[in-house]
């Protein structure tokens, strides 16, 4: 672990507490990296959840405020030499700190526990006081999409990549010609070195999801689009959708709380070849490349299992198949490696 961090004598642009991108008016403008005038933007989750403080101390230079943090790994994924401990519930517990090799060992551990068959379980906020908006990192993303998930997707997809420093912005506009308006790609990066491009389109939870009844159709439109995009790109969408996980469970499997909205989403993602990735299965991926491998695990990594007819989405509990079956994520690397 390096002992020296870049934002030790300024606080204010830390990457454990901020993410900075530009904005670009259309997917062209992002693919060529024409800026929009606005510049660079500063996003922090921290900042909004009031999580993180920051201390004198010559050495740690933040703490975690225990009464607010929703463990949602912003911070973690944002440090840029690993050194924030996490506790035995994944739970920031030191800042700017350098972990053992015991410690790590026990990290890699928890972590390989992740996609085998039970869910991720964070722990909640415990105090009850009123100034306390979100309880749960599920909570969190399951409310106000736009400054919520879709800033913290950003984080996480910037993390998973294998790209040191991707190109990452947030609503990046389409001009969708089969349709009488535009749209915007939520969450869209770019790994300019290995020539991958990623798009995910964010929601708040399941329910709000198929209410709302747009995701089929913005997907498929979206598809219209990205296949404009020069064939030396590899490219994958993807809708990554905030709040319980049991309810984006297949009906078929035990615990599953969505009953014929569950039986109608899978029907979608099989008939339009779509796949949803969790807000918790994106946070237990970057959990397995922080501790396990950074290469295996990553959006790069997983570009395979997304674009295959094979599975449709990804759980913290595991990947689904396309017969709504879950599977270790271990065995659908496997799958597709044989192809």
């Amino acid at each position: 672990m390096g002992k020296f961090c870049l934002y030790a004598d300024n606080q204010k642009d830390a990457p454990c507490a901020y993410i900075k991108m530009y904005k670009y008016s259309y997917l062209a403008n992002f693919l060529k990296d024409e800026k929009h005038s606005k510049g660079i933007q500063n996003h922090s989750i921290p900042l909004l959840i009031r999580c993180i403080k920051k201390e004198e101390d010559s050495v740690s230079k933040f703490s975690v405020k225990d009464e607010y943090c929703i463990n949602c790994m912003f911070c973690i994924f944002g440090c840029v030499g690993n050194r924030i401990l996490l506790s035995d519930r994944f739970h920031p517990k030191t800042f700017c700190y350098d972990i053992t090799k015991e410690e790590l060992a026990e990290l890699e551990r928890m972590a390989s526990k992740l996609f085998k068959g039970t869910f991720i379980h964070l722990p909640k906020v415990l105090t009850s006081q009123l100034s306390v908006k979100y309880k749960s990192f599920e909570s969190f993303t399951a409310v106000d999409e736009t400054k919520n998930i879709a800033v913290w997707t950003a984080n996480a997809m910037k993390f998973l990549s294998t790209s040191f420093e991707p190109r990452l912005s947030l609503e990046v506009g389409l001009k969708i010609y089969q349709r009488d308006r535009g749209g915007r790609l939520d969450v869209t990066l770019l790994n300019t070195r290995d020539k991958y491009l990623f798009v995910a389109e964010t929601k708040v939870d399941f329910n709000h999801m198929m209410a709302e009844g747009r995701y089929e159709s913005q997907m498929i439109a979206y598809e219209t689009e990205l296949e404009q995009v020069d064939d030396s790109i590899k490219r994958a969408k993807f809708l990554v959708i905030g709040g319980r996980e049991c309810d984006m469970l297949p009906p078929t499997i035990q615990g599953s709380t969505s009953g014929p909205r569950a039986d109608l989403f899978y029907d979608v993602l099989l008939q339009q070849d779509l796949f949803f990735i969790s807000a918790n299965a994106l946070l237990s991926l970057g959990l397995q490349k922080l501790y396990i491998s950074i290469n295996k695990y990553s959006l790069e990594a997983l570009f395979p299992i997304i674009n295959s007819k094979k599975f449709v989405g990804l759980l913290s509990s595991g990947v689904v198949t396309a017969e709504k079956e879950i599977i270790a994520l271990d065995d659908a690397y496997k799958f597709v490696s044989t192809l």
